[in-house]
């Protein structure tokens, strides 16, 4: 969904921006097969790296979304490194670090040799900032001379996610990426009123059918927040431009920064939900609330709530619903794509054997399986229908290997085999065949260092945050409060920075 990512993939959502962990009373899900670099971050254990004579062996670092036990880890790793012997000649052991502590952890290990291949978080620190900082090895050369099926395995857009100045730093986590806007609507009420759902595709027919069931009902919400006080986690304008928190365009094809309260499709989206907020069609004290809009659709205690899609099809998640037709064609922000990704340390004692494990993590289906899911007949088991399953007796709370409960920090879950949870039948397919349909925004792969910036990014962070959320959900009128926000962004020197950003980005776009 907003990926904060999809429920038949994880059981938490992205933390820092991306994911969190999920509870459990177990281990706390952190490991060090032996890295001495990682050892003092709290929560980790070691396991033993298999005996494999004078094979290489490379260290692989991967957050933890949820609890693994150490003994789980250590069978874990040495079925994967048997496997490793026996196709690729090298070993590995396995670090993983509780989400929450990932980036300070890798970020002491690149100083050292300790650290081959790790996952990191470009939207936490971006790209070219490990690039800058010489923490990244750049990889061009051997992804030039790699498989085909490696190379094959990323699209274009992946390639440019992964590169500083058109020199490769690492592959892109493997998923579906973007989404398209609907509304999830009461299917008893649609049906009831007789509403054509695929006939709702802008904000001015989702407006008729709100009038018409507030007047039908009007003891129930017309329209609830997506989630808390979030009237919607897909917008028609594009965000985090340049990979920074403040910077937008208007649209896809727009090259124009601004800040979102400027862009005429932040204001023609807030003139209709404050119209309707103010005719009593939005929940009135939507900016305090703390519930998901789907419960509230599906229990029957509102009609509608602005919910983002993928590949997975809405009605199927939340029962006695209908969605609309699309509000917001497939698309993707600067950051959606290559918001988490795996490369090797520059100090790699060994980049060779590194790179041959990070091409296996992305192209060796047995592999990967066996280091997300964990063991077969142990971890998880394939039913009859060949999908994968806890086995009986055994839930997210009570399994000891929590990748097969949270997969999305793994580099490739394509790769695996589906789960029984899995909406559609082919991961690979499904998401092959979204990725033709998203569109990247004309300044996808721009960045701008805001590393000087940092009064600044927080001046209007604290900005955004006192006024953004009460607009969006109609609470307050745009035109109200605008000038006072002008005023704000210039105090702060918005205009400023954007100035300088805005001729950052004509000479990126003139290359």
């Amino acid at each position: 969904m907003r990926k904060k990512i999809t429920a038949t993939l994880l059981c938490g959502a992205m933390a820092l921006g991306l994911l969190s962990g999920c509870g459990g009373a177990k281990d706390t899900g952190a490991s060090d097969a032996g890295n001495a670099a990682a050892q003092t971050q709290e929560g980790e254990t070691q396991t033993a790296a298999a005996d494999t004579g004078d094979m290489v062996t490379v260290s692989l670092y991967i957050p933890t979304l949820a609890p693994y036990t150490d003994e789980a880890i250590m069978e874990v790793q040495d079925a994967v490194n048997a496997h490793l012997a026996e196709n690729y000649g090298i070993q590995t052991k396995l670090v993983y670090i509780e989400i929450g502590n990932f980036d300070q952890s890798i970020n002491l290990a690149m100083t050292t040799d300790e650290l081959d291949v790790t996952c990191y978080f470009p939207e936490n620190t971006p790209l070219a900032t490990y690039v800058n900082n010489g923490q990244l090895l750049d990889i061009t050369d051997r992804f030039n001379n790699a498989s085909d099926e490696l190379k094959n395995t990323f699209t274009e857009a992946e390639i440019k996610a992964s590169s500083v100045d058109g020199r490769m730093y690492g592959l892109v986590r493997k998923y579906q990426y973007g989404g398209y806007e609907v509304a999830v609507m009461n299917r008893d009420i649609v049906e009831e009123l007789e509403i054509d759902p695929v006939s709702i595709t802008d904000m001015e027919s989702l407006g008729e059918v709100l009038y018409q069931v507030h007047e039908a009902h009007p003891d129930i919400y017309a329209l609830v927040p997506q989630s808390t006080n979030e009237i919607s986690w897909a917008q028609p304008w594009v965000k985090r431009v340049g990979l920074t928190s403040f910077a937008y365009v208007n649209d896809l094809d727009s090259t124009e920064i601004q800040s979102v309260f400027e862009t005429d499709a932040f204001r023609e989206f807030c003139g209709y939900t404050n119209r309707w907020y103010q005719d009593g069609l939005i929940m009135q004290d939507a900016i305090s609330n703390t519930q998901e809009g789907t419960s509230m659709v599906t229990a029957g205690a509102a009609f509608a709530t602005l919910h983002n899609g993928d590949i997975d099809p809405l009605e199927e998640l939340y029962p006695n619903t209908v969605t609309s037709g699309m509000l917001i064609e497939p698309k993707a922000a600067p950051s959606d794509l290559g918001n988490l990704q795996y490369g090797i340390s520059t100090n790699s004692a060994h980049p060779d054997e590194s790179f041959t494990l990070l091409s296996a993590l992305y192209t060796d289906a047995e592999l990967h399986t066996l280091l997300s899911f964990g063991i077969e007949g142990k971890h998880y088991v394939i039913n009859e229908d060949g999908r994968a399953d806890y086995p009986e007796g055994m839930t997210a709370e009570t399994e000891p290997y929590g990748g097969f409960a949270a997969t999305a920090t793994y580099p490739n879950y394509l790769l695996n085999p589906v789960k029984v949870t899995a909406t559609v039948d082919d991961y690979r397919a499904a998401v092959d065949e979204w990725s033709t349909r998203v569109k990247m925004p004309e300044v996808f792969g721009f960045y701008f260092d805001t590393s000087e910036y940092g009064d600044f990014v927080t001046a209007y962070k604290n900005l955004e945050e006192k006024y953004y959320e009460p607009l969006h959900t109609g609470s307050v009128a745009l035109d109200d409060v605008l000038p006072d926000i002008k005023s704000e962004l210039e105090a702060i020197g918005f205009y400023e920075v954007a100035e300088k950003m805005q001729a950052e980005l004509d000479a990126w776009l003139a290359q």
